[in-house]
């Protein structure tokens, strides 16, 4: 019996591999092993799944630096979510046209494919600034409340996923940038592996499109460390056996909110965020997350353990005792 390494770097990273002509790749299926009671190293063969179609998800950030002052556990708080969303082609038509009824509502005088929908912006625009057609924080609840209709009408042929975690801060400035770096990027690669599983554990392949994350090493827009991390698993063997024999490419990052999935995304990242602030500092939230209906919710312990399920909400005090 030889125990398997499944984050160890291989030499080279396991990534399916285009072919001279015709279509399709070859793709990995096994993985390199040593055994140190014999010095041999030998393949080990993965299960391969039937890969019955390709699902696009999509996914958008957000996150909350929480001070200390506000919350009940007097320390600074750095929290930081992905949502990602993937819907069956049966139903787009009819939640995107659901999603531009409902943008037209606030902004009626622009097409609703010409304005990009980050709820952050709705929440905290100013009403003398002509923006939105929303004159105060009651409207604004009540619209977030029926764009959450939308979401929970649409499941179950709309499946959501969310990977959160939350670090304490430290008062050194590098350290925190340090601490920050470091969450974003593990969210990161949780989100790529726990969606790859559930995916192909259902038969699909599965191809991740981004909004453009923010890194926060230099402030600059960019997916240079987002495919950083991809390639990282690609060297591992997990990445291989979750794989199960389908050519699992690269995600793509695309212009904030260029999809309408996107927008989705957005706004439930926004209001597990949201919720996750307000519980911290002994408040309750505007927009609940039982609002969006049944999805799927994983966080980070303080143990380092991981927690998921499905679940009409996030499970806040299950995961992070608030």
């Amino acid at each position: 019996m030889v125990e398997v390494p499944w984050t160890e770097k291989l030499e080279f990273p396991q990534q399916p591999i285009p072919p001279y002509s015709g279509n399709g790749f070859w793709v990995p299926v096994g993985f390199p092993l040593h055994c140190h009671d014999c010095n041999t190293t030998f393949d080990v063969k993965v299960e391969v799944k039937k890969n019955e179609a390709l699902w696009h998800v999509y996914g958008d950030e957000a996150g909350r630096f929480i001070h200390n002052k506000t919350t009940m556990h007097g320390v600074d708080l750095n929290f930081f979510c992905i949502t990602l969303v993937g819907l069956h082609q049966s139903r787009h038509s009819r939640v995107a046209r659901s999603i531009r009824k409902l943008k037209k509502t606030i902004a009626p005088s622009l097409e609703p494919n010409q304005w990009q929908h980050h709820f952050t912006d709705i929440w905290s625009a100013k009403p003398y600034s002509d923006k939105y057609t929303l004159n105060n924080k009651e409207e604004k609840i009540t619209y977030g409340k029926e764009f959450a209709k939308i979401i929970r009408k649409a499941r179950p042929e709309l499946v959501s996923f969310n990977i959160s975690g939350c670090l304490k801060t430290p008062d050194d400035k590098k350290d925190r940038k340090a601490h920050i770096k470091y969450l974003k990027e593990e969210i990161f690669s949780q989100s790529i592996l726990t969606t790859l599983k559930q995916m192909r554990d259902y038969g699909k392949n599965v191809k991740w499109v981004f909004d453009n994350v923010k890194d926060a090493t230099d402030g600059k827009r960019t997916e240079g460390w987002a495919e950083e991390c991809f390639l990282g698993l690609q060297y591992t063997r997990l990445f291989t056996v979750l794989s199960a024999g389908a050519p699992i490419l690269k995600p793509e990052f695309v212009q904030p909110g260029s999809h309408y999935l996107l927008e989705i995304a957005d706004f439930i990242s926004y209001c597990v965020a949201r919720e996750f602030e307000k519980a911290v500092q002994n408040s309750q939230t505007e927009l609940p997350t039982s609002l969006l209906g049944k999805g799927f919710y994983q966080a980070t312990l303080g143990s380092g353990n991981v927690n998921y399920k499905w679940n009409t909400g996030l499970p806040l005090r299950e995961y992070y005792g608030v």
